[in-house]
């Protein structure tokens, strides 16, 4: 498998990424340095950097940032989504989870794929998650909950009501004015009487892709695997870095990562598809590195791309729309965050420890 310098070393058109923190749960993947979140950053190195990653004109386009989306909901551990965008609001990843996610971040109840709400032995089931009609400070959609439980109050009322066409439509118009709801492009929750014209259907994922781990009671237990198309691909540590981040090298060397892809068939290379490197920043995770020509080649459209007369490779089609792409990104996030949670435990422990020594 070649190495990163070698990989360098052959011009491939290179995607970096700046991972960073979003509050206390969500993720900002952006092409963009932001500076106020780098570690050790001065006037010198802001000029660097500056130079280095120089801001476009089109910052704000959807296709050029990614957010992951962790809902908060009491007693649930709700799973996080990946996002288009650079907003908690952008459009999840698949084509039908646009439909069947709130504004609160989780499946709508009524789309569950199980009527008991499991997932037990399907990859591809979604969980739902009802609307309680109490909501406790810092929960996600706090305009939704109030919105649903409008409606909730809706149906009642409209239940108790005498067969009159009269008060029923002074209560369906009175509802249609207090219960406008809209956070970005998403629409409010049809009222009681629109409601019940349209019945909610089970849903599930596309596809499912499992990240399992390869080896977890071996010497090798930073490897992760994944199949896809035929091909199959690991995450794994590594400590081959780029020569400027030699100190992440010495200072953090077992928490980087790189992507390694296996075409099928028999002795055939490992082929190098991305690297992650960490940071020391308290508010940025790493720089995650994708080689969008790999990536290419993997899908068969080496072709489509060309060396530029500065050598730099001209993409006919843009790769990060490709489902492979999305892949890589999800499972990406998968390990980076599972590395920061792992290092934020290491830190605990250690901490631990040393109050134990010194009370002795």
């Amino acid at each position: 498998m070649p190495t990163l310098n070698e990989a360098l070393s052959k011009r491939h058109h290179l995607s970096i990424w700046h991972v960073y923190h979003k509050g206390d749960e969500h993720i900002t993947i952006t092409p963009f340095v932001n500076p106020k979140k780098e570690f050790g950053l001065n006037k010198r190195s802001h000029k660097k950097l500056a130079a280095e990653y120089p801001q476009t004109p089109d910052r704000n386009n959807e296709s050029n940032s990614y957010f992951v989306h962790h809902p908060t909901l009491l007693f649930h551990n709700a799973p996080r989504t990946l996002r288009r965008g650079n907003k908690k609001t952008g459009t999840p990843f698949g084509d039908n989870l646009k439909d069947v996610i709130d504004p609160r971040g989780v499946v709508k109840w009524e789309c569950r794929s199980n009527p008991n709400n499991t997932t037990l032995n399907d990859d591809r089931a979604l969980k739902g998650y009802k609307v309680r009609t109490w909501r406790v400070w810092g929960e996600s959609g706090k305009r939704y909950h109030r919105q649903v439980n409008a409606r909730r109050k809706e149906k009642k009322t409209a239940e108790s009501m005498d067969s009159d066409p009269v008060q029923m439509e002074e209560a369906n118009e009175h509802g249609k004015h207090d219960l406008s709801y809209s956070q970005g492009q998403d629409h409010s929750p049809p009222s009681y009487s629109a409601a019940l014209q349209t019945v909610p259907q089970p849903a599930v994922a596309e596809e499912a892709v499992s990240l399992n781990w390869t080896s977890p009671l071996s010497l090798k237990t930073r490897r992760y695997s994944f199949e896809y198309a035929n091909i199959k691909f690991f995450w794994k540590g590594t400590r081959d870095v780029h020569p400027d981040k030699q100190w992440a090298k010495w200072l953090m060397p077992f928490h980087h990562l790189k992507l390694i892809a296996r075409l099928p068939g028999v002795g055939s290379e490992d082929v190098l598809i991305g690297q992650y490197t960490p940071s020391f920043a308290y508010r940025k995770f790493g720089e995650l590195w994708i080689f969008d020509s790999v990536v290419a080649k993997l899908l068969g459209e080496e072709g489509s791309s060309a060396l530029t007369g500065h050598g730099v490779v001209d993409e006919v089609r843009d790769i990060r729309k490709t489902r492979l792409h999305e892949l890589i990104m999800a499972t990406a996030m998968c390990m980076i965050i599972g590395e920061a949670q792992k290092r934020e435990i290491l830190i605990a422990l250690l901490a631990i420890a040393a109050e134990g020594g010194s009370s002795n």
